[in-house]
């Protein structure tokens, strides 16, 4: 339990853009963001989505997973 709060905190206090993704059917899933990605992209949308669909541009997404 305490390594999941360690994980928690540390996660949210980096400054770079972190995404828990999973990959199904040759598509990056987000399961969660740390508080810099979701500021940047803005992201209102539920865990689950498609990463592409959640970052602005397509070019970054492709960059991330060149499938």
């Amino acid at each position: 339990m305490l390594k999941d709060h360690m994980f928690e905190f540390y996660f949210d206090q980096m400054n770079e853009l972190v995404f828990l993704a999973e990959v199904k059917n040759q598509h990056l899933y987000y399961k969660k963001m740390n508080k810099a990605a979701a500021k940047l992209v803005r992201c209102q949308g539920e865990a689950g989505m498609r990463l592409e669909s959640v970052l602005l541009e397509r070019v970054v997404y492709h960059s991330l997973y060149p499938y």
